[in-house]
């Protein structure tokens, strides 16, 4: 019975197949009747419409050709691809009636190939001819434009014919030279040939705006050959002769010679433009115009530099006279403090070289003064001079102030070096009488070696500041060794007082509890016995812990009140 149930199974699934292929056949059928639609509406693309457009135009010539190249290209591609198409469509249909669907897709995927290589060529050559169109017009535009130029020229040159100078007669042999030309473009119209026709437009309009722009700068160009330049040159020689006069050295720029040569290359110039080389003019004008702008540079350079001159020349004048003064003065200063105190070599040596230098840069300046009182001076050659002398002088000024100081500072070292001895002879013999006057049994044997370096301190003090010439600096370094040395003197005197004082604070109050803490009595005893042996700190120590174990208040007190009385 169980294979009844299996042959319907089978046949079940024999007829799903078979209806799924019947599927697959629908819809790859379907795909292939789309590409038929498809190939009947290219077939339908007018393409004769397209190439109407070209028979308002003399078809001759280029234009002939192209129409002849265009309907060769088309049939050739419409008739081979179509064919082809046709013959692939009916392939995948045999072949989908036989469910070879991947060889139906195949057939079908080249006939869409050739469907769509009929539509690319419909739209490559109507591109080719929309350009032909595009361009035909652009050339009759620009031909309309150039008509214009040209009538344009020939008005400027009959009604301004006097801005042209000699150029005039060349500018209307160019301009009618082109009355040829734009009837070529006519010729080439009419005998079909639009491609050439186009490109020979193309030069003849830009050679017309080249010569509009030409025509629109010769009269500046020659204005500029005429009456400017020569202007300036005359502005030059006799500005120039005005400063001479007023007392400027300007021989080295050689203005009479380059003024010149610059005349006879400007008379050059011209007869290029009238020969319409005017590319060759502009660079001649360029050249004079940047040897004119170095001449104006140099000239204005030399007015500069007297400018600057007045400005400097007091200031130079009072500096130099200090730096002098005080390079005196501090040589007389260093021959009196050199029997005083040690100075360095060097510095005595700076001194004198400085004072030759001042010499130099005065003689120097005096050159200046007489060249500026010539009847002519060359002032950029005297203002390098002056920035040289005026950069040395600061220098100078400057080191001198800082020996200046230096010696000063030698002088208020030893006062002070001075100053510092007493205090500190004074402060040693202050802290040695708070040491006899407190509640010490004896001066702890520390504090008498301690006053006795102090005391050979300041003693080797004495003697160095009674020798001459003094060495300041080793003072300084003795005297800061000696304040440090009381610096320690004077701390540790006060912390040993502070112990004994305090100490014996604590003992005279917690010997109210003596009697009856057997403890705090032993601790006080000890305390007491270090008291005795100048253990102060320690007997501190033991005397706050006792006192603190039966009055903490009490303690805190004590303390309060002694640091704060």
């Amino acid at each position: 019975m169980w294979w009844m149930y299996l042959l319907i199974g089978v046949i079940v699934l024999i007829i799903i197949a078979v209806g799924v292929l019947f599927y697959l056949r629908n819809i790859k059928q379907t795909e292939v009747t789309k590409e038929k639609r498809h190939l009947e509406e290219v077939l339908q693309l007018p393409f004769n419409l397209e190439l109407e457009k070209l028979n308002a135009f003399n078809l001759n010539g280029e234009a002939k050709e192209l129409f002849d190249t265009l309907d060769t290209r088309w049939n050739e591609s419409l008739n081979e691809n179509k064919l082809q198409a046709e013959f692939n469509i009916t392939e995948a249909d045999t072949k989908l009636a036989k469910f070879s669907f991947g060889d139906g897709d195949e057939s079908r995927a080249s006939a869409k190939s050739h469907i769509d290589t009929i539509e690319s060529t419909y739209d490559t050559l109507s591109d080719e001819i929309n350009e032909f169109l595009a361009l035909t017009e652009q050339s009759d535009e620009k031909f309309e434009a150039s008509e214009v130029l040209h009538r344009e020229a020939n008005r400027d040159v009959l009604a301004n014919g006097h801005q042209f100078g000699d150029s005039r007669k060349p500018l209307e042999a160019l301009i009618t030279s082109y009355e040829p030309e734009l009837k070529k473009y006519k010729d080439l119209v009419n005998e079909g040939n639009y491609l050439t026709a186009a490109s020979h437009i193309d030069e003849v309009h830009e050679e017309l705006l080249a010569l509009k722009q030409n025509m629109e700068e010769i009269p500046a160009l020659i204005k500029e050959v005429q009456k400017e330049l020569p202007t300036q040159f005359q502005e030059i020689r006799y500005g120039c002769r005005d400063l001479k006069l007023d007392g400027y050295d300007l021989d080295h720029i050689k203005v009479d010679s380059k003024l010149s040569t610059l005349r006879s290359e400007l008379n050059l110039i011209e007869p290029k433009i009238a020969k319409l080389e005017l590319d060759e003019a502009r660079d001649d004008l360029d050249a004079i115009n940047e040897q004119l702008d170095e001449m104006y540079d140099l000239i204005e350079h030399e007015v500069e530099a007297k400018i600057k001159y007045d400005s400097m020349k007091d200031q130079i004048t009072d500096h130099l006279f200090k730096a002098k003064a005080t390079n005196f003065t501090l040589r007389t200063e260093m021959d009196y403090i050199k029997n005083q105190y040690y100075i360095n070599e060097g510095e005595f040596q700076t001194i004198h070289k400085y004072e030759q230098k001042i010499e130099s840069l005065v003689a120097m300046y005096s050159e200046i003064q007489t060249e500026s009182d010539k009847n002519t001076t060359r002032y950029s050659k005297i203002t390098d001079n002056l920035d040289h002398i005026e950069e040395e002088v600061e220098r100078i000024n400057s080191d001198q102030s800082d020996i200046q100081d230096y010696l000063q500072s030698i002088k208020e070292d030893e006062k002070e070096a001075i100053e510092n001895t007493n205090l500190i002879d004074n402060k040693k013999e202050a802290v040695m009488h708070s040491l006899a006057s407190s509640n010490l049994n004896e001066i702890p044997e520390k504090f008498i070696v301690m006053k006795n370096e102090l005391d050979i301190e300041v003693e080797e003090i004495d003697r160095y500041l009674e020798r001459r010439p003094i060495n300041v600096q080793y003072i300084k370094e003795k005297v800061n060794k000696s304040v440090q040395l009381l610096n320690e003197f004077e701390q540790s005197a006060y912390e040993i007082i502070h112990d004994s004082e305090l100490t014996e604070h604590i003992i005279q109050y917690a010997n109210r509890y003596r009697k009856d803490n057997e403890s705090l009595d032993l601790e006080i005893k000890e305390a007491v016995r270090l008291f005795d042996e100048g253990r102060y700190k320690r007997a501190l120590e033991l005397s706050s812990h006792a006192l603190k174990s039966v009055d903490e208040a009490g303690l805190q007190r004590i303390i309060d009140y002694y640091e704060n009385n």
